[in-house]
């Protein structure tokens, strides 16, 4: 017995380290190993297992894959031998390069015999581990990407030990190592059935789709498809669920509604819903063919308190037309998505609470892995974009361990900030620690009646959201910018760790980085604005700082966020008159934003070994907003995105040409993680420099394309001195 005992803990540790070796070589992909365990856990005793989904000639019954009902499988298995404490169960697939995950139960009892057909609860005292959909899914059929027939392990093991609770698949099995009685498996054999049902219908996960045609009839686009289950009754303020089931083809020609948000300014008049986690998809790919085209995963701004991935803005139909598949979503904003209490955390496995509106973008980034290939897009090339409050979104996802191997690039508009910066305070990218959080979630949910989450899951959403849309007044700014009280929280898991502490440990994820900051926003505005704004100044907003365009303003404010550095800053910037307080406001306000954005990326790459690019936006768009805002925060969305053609504005010539630039870029960042290249004409578009810590450089993208500096020595000098002087986020 010793002899076996031996060989099985070398197993077991050879297993383990073809694991880490797999996980150095890359970045390793939620739920996936190396190889099939009972490859590498032998027994001196064998189970007989059977599974009633499993046919005579060894097929698994799509029922029970990710192209059917998706529903466990069922097992049963032979009496476990004398000393068995508890018994193990493992799901898993044979692909090409590695195995992936879909089910992990172990600690059932050891008189256990079987596991019935569509089951979601262990037996008492029994717990799940990882799979492919990450730790909210009990199970993830099988979901082959090719038509070639892939073999899937359904596996028991008898143990003579309770194994310790653990999330990490590696440290399970090391565990397991010598205490192994008996082990057996049943496989069975399946492949990815024709997606296509008919013309231009495809089908994902939870059933068919058809969908509709762009404005060019090339472009199919399929709306309002959940990536996840109605986050309504018992799964309010939880991780999100998986998406049921349908039968018969779903219309996917219209968008679906919006999360709940106050006020209409961001809900455009659209429907509104706790049933809202949704996804909408352009591409111009043939639905059933083995086409693999980059994907870009778009995620909407609006304070965290708004928004929707319906705004024409983000029509994807341009991209589309450039060989990229297009995905954009909604995800639980305000209340709903960010409230955070001591009782709610105390019910989550991990005891944090808060970040439901970022489980939710993980959920749809998870769909996006099972099921992008439908629509012609390889999950191996996901690149995911936001502004504003979708730049700080890209921010923490960038930074969260729950998204590892799910994106390849990270492209953030406005708002990468040093941790230093004090205007990172009160942006969308600002964040809450968890007391803070937890304090301020427990005074909103008192003043709406009750803090016990079963009574608070009874109320109407339309009351929950009630006095939402507001600030959070305890944090201090150096500013009246206050941030929304709204938004993610580091709570240990999703975000474990701040900005500052997360560069100086190095645990980002290895992704290219592309940001950058616009022209007038932060406080700086156009000139056509200074004397319309002393006349009539607009009242404070979260998360937008006072435009300072008088000398008495200017001179205050000054004093007030740099302190003893004032008189430093006024002779850096300075001004006698209104005329020149504007000036020298609008210059101050823009050298921040590119030095911030500048030595952020001297943090950032130290903990990545991947490409950064940064920007800087000078274009105004025409109408209306062309004197008073200029190149204001989220002007150059359409032109990223081309979809002039999808929003009512007057674009000129001028307009349309910096629309091919911009998206041109954008399509070769989240083709090749790269901005150079052809743009739409064949030539090469004029070269962005890669970042480089050393050369203080941007790119201007709008009015001109290519290399600027970043501010005067001095003054980049001065912003460092102030950044590194303020507590550090």
């Amino acid at each position: 017995m010793a002899n076996n005992k031996t060989r099985w803990r070398l197993a077991a540790l050879s297993a383990g380290l073809l694991w880490a070796a797999h996980a150095q070589g890359q970045e390793a992909r939620i739920g996936h190993d190396s190889q099939i365990l009972i490859s590498a856990l032998a027994a001196p005793a064998r189970l007989t297992v059977s599974s009633p989904q499993i046919d005579a000639k060894g097929v698994l019954s799509p029922d029970a894959t990710q192209y059917g009902a998706n529903r466990f499988p069922g097992l049963t298995w032979s009496a476990a031998p004398k000393g068995t404490r508890s018994i193990l169960v493992v799901v898993q697939g044979e692909l090409t390069n590695n195995t992936s995950l879909h089910l992990v139960a172990y600690n059932l009892p050891a008189d256990a015999r079987s596991l019935a057909p569509g089951m979601t609860d262990l037996p008492k005292g029994a717990a799940y581990g990882p799979n492919v959909h990450g730790a909210s899914a009990p199970y993830a059929g099988p979901h082959p990407h090719d038509a070639a027939s892939h073999a899937y392990h359904l596996q028991v093991f008898a143990l003579d030990i309770r194994l310790p609770e653990t999330g990490d698949y590696a440290a399970m099995k090391a565990a397991m190592a010598g205490h192994v009685l008996a082990s057996g498996e049943a496989i069975g054999q399946f492949a990815r059935p024709a997606q296509t049902v008919g013309d231009g219908t495809v089908r994902v996960e939870s059933g068919a789709l058809k969908g509709t045609t762009g404005r060019d009839a090339s472009v199919a686009v399929y709306k309002g498809v959940p990536f996840a289950a109605a986050p309504v009754g018992d799964l309010r303020w939880r991780a999100p669920a998986p998406a049921p089931a349908w039968q018969g083809v779903r219309d996917a020609s219209t968008f679906g509604p919006l999360c709940p948000q106050p006020g209409p300014e961001m809900a455009r008049g659209m429907a509104q819903s706790e049933d809202c986690l949704s996804a909408n998809i352009w591409t111009t790919a043939k639905p059933g063919t083995d086409e693999r085209r980059p994907v870009y995963v778009w995620i909407y701004g609006g304070g965290f308190i708004g928004g929707t991935g319906a705004n024409p803005e983000f029509d994807g139909e341009g991209l589309a037309k450039k060989g990229i598949v297009v995905v954009t979503f909604n995800y639980r904003v305000g209340a709903l998505g960010f409230l955070s209490t001591p009782a709610l955390s105390r019910e989550s496995a991990q005891g944090a609470s808060g970040n439901y509106g970022l489980m939710d973008q993980i959920a749809l980034l998870r769909w996006v892995q099972r099921n992008i290939t439908a629509f012609g897009g390889d999950p191996a090339r996901v690149t995911i974009g936001g502004q504003s409050a979708g730049a700080g979104s890209v921010g923490f996802l960038s930074m969260s361990p729950l998204t590892k191997g799910l994106f390849r690039a990270s492209i953030s508009e406005s708002h990468t900030r040093h941790p230093g910066d004090t205007e990172l305070r009160y942006l969308s990218v600002s964040y809450r620690t968890r007391d803070a959080a937890e304090k301020a979630g427990q005074a909103y949910a008192e003043a709406h009646g009750s803090t016990d989450p079963a009574t608070l899951r009874a109320m109407p959403w339309q009351k929950i959201i009630e006095g939402s849309n507001t600030v959070d007044m305890e944090v201090e700014t150096g500013s009246d910018g206050k941030p929304p009280l709204f938004r993610p929280v580091v709570d240990g898991y999703v975000i474990p760790k701040g900005y500052a502490a997360t560069y100086a440990a190095g645990t980002q994820n290895h992704v290219t980085y592309i940001s950058g900051n616009n022209k007038d926003e932060t406080g700086a505005v156009p000139e056509t604005a200074f004397e319309r704004l002393r006349a009539n100044p607009p009242p404070p907003r979260a998360g937008m700082p006072q435009t300072n365009v008088t000398l008495a303003a200017y001179t205050a404010s000054a004093r007030r966020k740099f302190g003893a550095m004032a008189q430093e800053f006024l002779r850096l910037y300075p001004a006698t008159d209104d005329a020149e307080a504007a000036t020298q406001n609008d210059a101050a306000a823009r050298d921040c934003s590119r030095v911030s954005t500048f030595l952020w990326g001297r943090l950032w790459s130290k903990g990545s070994p991947l490409p950064v690019y940064t920007y800087f936006w000078t274009h105004a768009q025409p109408g209306p907003s062309h004197d008073m805002r200029g190149a204001f925060h989220g002007s150059e969305i359409p032109y990223a995105f081309n979809s002039l053609d999808a929003v009512n504005l007057p674009w000129s010539d001028q307009d349309r040409k910096i629309g091919e630039t911009m998206s041109s870029y954008w399509a070769n960042i989240i083709a090749k993680g790269d901005p150079n290249g052809p743009g739409s004409d064949g030539k090469p578009l004029p070269e962005w420099p890669r970042y480089d810590p050393a050369k203080p450089q941007v790119m201007e993208l709008g009015e001109n394309f290519g290399p600027i500096p970043v501010a005067a020595p001095d003054k980049i000098a001065f912003w460092q001195k102030f950044f590194t002087s303020q507590p550090q986020w």
